[in-house]
This record gives C-alpha cells, sequence and structure tokens, in this order.
C-alpha cells in the first residue's frame, strides 16, 4: 500500500501554512506585532487569562517560545500578568484593553479574507477537509515520540 495520497496531504498542509504565513504577516503589517503573537492574543481573547504552560499546552509548543511570546506582548502593553491564587509563581496572563482592540481589528480584515474563501470553497469540500484534518491531528498527538 502506497503512502503517497497522505504525503501529498502533507505537502499540500506545508504549501498551505507557508501561504497563509503570507498573507497573515500582510495582514498584521503596521500592527507592530508578528503572527506568534497573533495566536497568543487570539487564545486570550477566546479563552480569557491562562497561566504560560496552560497556553504552551493548549498550543502544542514549548514553555519557552510561548513565555518569549508573552514577555513581549507584556512589554508593547498588549497583555498583563495576573496574580494566580492557585499558583504564586506562574501568573495567569490576559489581554489588556488594548490588546483586545487590536485583536479585534486584526480579526475584521481576516474575516473580509476568509468571507471570500467561503464563497468559493464548496461547503461540503470544507467539512471534508476539517474532518481529514482533525483525524491526522489526532493520529499526530497519538504518534508523537513514537517514531521507528
Amino acid at each position: 500500500m502506497s503512502s503517497k495520497p497522505v504525503y501529498s496531504l502533507i505537502m499540500q498542509i506545508r504549501r498551505s501554512f507557508q501561504r497563509l504565513k503570507t498573507v497573515s504577516e500582510e495582514i498584521l503589517q503596521g500592527t507592530g506585532i508578528n503572527a506568534s503573537q497573533r495566536a497568543i492574543l487570539e487564545f486570550l481573547y477566546q479563552h480569557q487569562s491562562h497561566t504560560v504552560p496552560q497556553l504552551a499546552e493548549c498550543l502544542s509548543v514549548s514553555r519557552q517560545h510561548v513565555q518569549v511570546i508573552v514577555n513581549d506582548l507584556v512589554a508593547l502593553g498588549l497583555a498583563r500578568c495576573l496574580e494566580n491564587p492557585i499558583h504564586k509563581r506562574s501568573p495567569l496572563i490576559e489581554a489588556t484593553p488594548e490588546g483586545v482592540a487590536l485583536f479585534e481589528s486584526i480579526q475584521e480584515k481576516e474575516a473580509e479574507i476568509l468571507q471570500q474563501f467561503q464563497q468559493q470553497l464548496p461547503k461540503k469540500e470544507i467539512q471534508s477537509a476539517l474532518n481529514t484534518l482533525e483525524s491526522l491531528n489526532k493520529l499526530l498527538a497519538n504518534f508523537s515520540g513514537k517514531t521507528p
């Protein structure tokens, strides 16, 4: 049995990722933040306050990487650290009102582009792709660290 279809899917995902990165950089131009910072702001916008380890786990990236991004967001005044009653050494991170406003303005720009995509892609194909990617992500999560 050939693994070519799965390999081709992964190559298309990589290509899409790079193109999405380019589009994201264009949208973020002039905002003062990058795609990684945008991702953290989005999470904080949707899920309120979290610790750096919680953010890292939810976003499937290293704690150290998230800490650097959070430090930058705090320095920019887009996020702040709050006292954590459960863990004194791991503060809660939340978006500031400025961070919320910036994210909402970015989201408005993105919505215009997403609307164009929505109009050009058949709903059935979107749902099929979504199902496939969810399945692939589950396989990858279960596979982690089990390389032959």
